[in-house]
């Protein structure tokens, strides 16, 4: 069954999380929002709930709904960080549907006005590390298997596959035609070491902000798995970083630098590592992120673009020139770097 704007009620009534009361006194309302997965926002009279269904149904689509989900029961019987994610309240395997609850007040950082702020940035970096550092057990590898993203090895991938639009294999050909790509890369692949569990897709979209500004909620846990923590930490770099590259004139880099510095900062200091080390290989993972983001930018795109230029730039320049694109990128030089913080 596909759930849908005008069946959704009728779903909600037979599983008791609404009745037919609410849509006849005008109380029900249902709002379609844009992302990856059909997520409908419901409220139900006093109640409100985010329903969310895989919008194909290939074996991919479902067992990523049916991964969050048994995150989620993870979180909910252990409580050692139940606060960092949204209530569950039902699992529905055959339809492949999660109704969970919706975080009513909450404003993701993508589309938040103070999105650079530091505060807001060293809670994702306070927030982000504590979820790491308490994650750590390798009990979890097995329930939640992980490898290395394909992202690492985009050097190596196929220049005319038929899924790719005609624009990822210009960039893959790209990639593969300039050598600091390939040494930055496969060194990128060579250092991959599995610590903890990883979101997989953390960045400022999935991060929301409660109405107070001082407590981060995570959503959208469908690539939660066994991995790197720096590959989390690379995400949202280069999430704040995306707005500069796409959006230059309209967001200098120099307004988003002091956010990247507070997140860092206290990443490091959560996870009690030094600093330097730290920065420098998030930057260079981050490097990979925004080849990343230029491949998805170019889905069902038939030419590169100049966003997708400016972000594989970017790439070969933190691959390249670690030093000059860390001071390029965070606004201070790696070698000025100490033990303890980076200056705001």
């Amino acid at each position: 069954m596909f759930l849908t704007e005008a069946n959704v009620l009728h779903y909600l009534v037979e599983r008791q999380f609404a009745d037919l009361e609410t849509a006849v006194t005008g109380a029900f309302t249902v709002r379609s929002l844009a992302r990856r997965n059909l997520n409908l926002h419901v409220t139900c009279g006093t109640r409100e709930y985010l329903v969310k269904q895989v919008k194909g149904w290939d074996f991919e689509a479902r067992s990523s709904v049916e991964r969050e989900a048994a995150f989620y029961r993870h979180q909910e019987t252990g409580k050692r960080l139940a606060h960092l994610v949204p209530h569950c309240y039902a699992y529905d395997p055959p339809n492949s549907a999660l109704v969970l609850e919706f975080l009513s007040g909450h404003t993701d950082l993508y589309g938040a006005p103070d999105r650079f702020a530091p505060e807001l940035g060293r809670l994702c970096g306070e927030t982000m590390g504590a979820f790491h550092r308490e994650m750590a057990s390798g009990s979890l590898a097995p329930e939640f298997p992980g490898s290395i993203p394909w992202y690492l090895s985009l050097h190596e991938e196929t220049e005319d596959v038929a899924e790719h639009s005609a624009g990822q294999r210009e960039l893959v050909r790209a990639v593969k035609k300039y050598a600091g790509f390939t040494d930055g890369l496969d060194r990128l692949r060579a250092e991959w070491r599995d610590d903890t569990l990883t979101h997989g897709d953390w960045k400022l979209e999935n991060c929301l902000i409660s109405p107070e500004r001082d407590r981060l909620r995570v959503v959208d846990w469908e690539f939660v798995s066994w991995g790197d923590s720096i590959w989390d930490v690379s995400a949202l770099l280069q999430s704040y970083w995306n707005f500069w590259i796409r959006w230059p004139s309209e967001y200098p880099i120099e307004t988003i630098q002091p956010a990247l510095r507070a997140f860092l900062n206290a990443h490091a200091q959560a996870r009690e590592w030094e600093l330097a080390e730290f920065a420098v290989r998030a930057i260079r993972f981050a490097g990979a992120r925004m080849l990343q983001t230029a491949f998805e930018t170019l889905d069902k795109v038939e030419e590169m673009t100049p966003a997708a230029v400016r972000l594989m730039q970017g790439s070969l320049n933190v691959f390249t020139r670690p030093d000059w694109a860390a001071e390029q990128l965070i606004g201070t030089p790696l070698r000025k770097m100490n033990g303890k913080c980076i200056t705001n």
